[in-house]
């Protein structure tokens, strides 16, 4: 679940552009992101979560008046890590960051 604070954050950028009569309305949203340390093997160890409550928040967006156009995503990089191996097989690497949503809503 999107934490008060985003939801908070995201429902006022949506009603403000409403309110203000605006055609389109573009919100990025982070919907999960990867996580992962280095382990003493020098193998990689990732997490991955989601939250699935996004759909949740974008339903309160529709719910104002906004019809959801179009849904894009990216992963953006927040850091990362190598270590070698121990028995000489390679590098075991780890990368960090966010998948990001960009959702393009139009007045319904």
């Amino acid at each position: 679940m999107p934490t008060q604070e985003q939801s908070d954050y995201v429902l006022g950028v949506a009603r403000s552009a409403y309110d203000r009569g605006d055609g389109l309305l573009q919100l990025q949203v982070e919907v999960g992101y990867l996580t992962g340390a280095p382990s003493s093997w020098g193998s990689s160890e990732n997490a991955l979560s989601s939250d699935p409550a996004v759909g949740w928040l974008l339903d309160q967006v529709e719910r104002m008046g906004w019809r959801l156009e179009h849904a894009g995503y990216s992963f953006v990089e927040t850091g990362g890590s190598s270590s070698a191996r121990i028995f000489g097989t390679g590098e075991g690497i780890v990368n960090r960051g966010a998948m990001m949503g960009f959702y393009v809503f139009r007045r319904a």
